[in-house]
């Protein structure tokens, strides 16, 4: 399975993300990574993810979101709640993006209750709104995304 590695910038925003918990440059952190499109909070995040923000911008991640490793987010991912105008459901435990998972350029993964798994090694392709879990190595695409073929791995 081919997997482009971390550059140097992924990994400068991987720990520009985790450094969002210190106490003193957090907040300054916060709003550099804000002011240039990656809203990302820091408790998501384990040292060492192997987080891979391809063309980042515009990409939000709901603070309720487990982010595994050697994750792929392109440009304009959105992962969050899908009934925001009212209170969260009781229900609501977030979101996982497990190992190896690869969301396309402004894919949606969105929720309103339980918790939304996107498995291991599976692929939510651009232009996506994913609104359930999917299983190991799946592909999944269109709107609303529906599994189109499996992955290699």
């Amino acid at each position: 399975m081919f997997r482009p590695p971390a550059g140097p910038i992924d990994k400068f925003y991987a720990w520009a993300i985790l450094a969002q918990k210190k106490r003193i440059v957090g907040p300054i952190l916060r709003q550099a990574l804000k002011f240039r499109g990656i809203d990302i909070p820091a408790k998501t995040l384990d040292p060492g993810t192997g987080l891979i923000l391809r063309h980042a911008g515009s990409v939000v991640v709901h603070g309720l979101t487990r982010i595994g490793r050697n994750v792929m987010l392109h440009q304009g991912v959105t992962v969050g709640r899908s009934d925001i105008w009212q209170e969260p459901d009781p229900d609501f435990k977030g979101f996982v993006l497990a190992d190896n998972v690869i969301l396309g350029a402004n894919a949606v993964v969105v929720a309103k209750s339980g918790t939304l798994v996107v498995a291991e090694g599976s692929v939510v392709g651009a232009n996506s709104v994913l609104t359930k879990s999917t299983g190991p190595w799946e592909i999944w695409s269109g709107v609303p995304a529906r599994k189109t073929g499996t992955r290699p791995h």
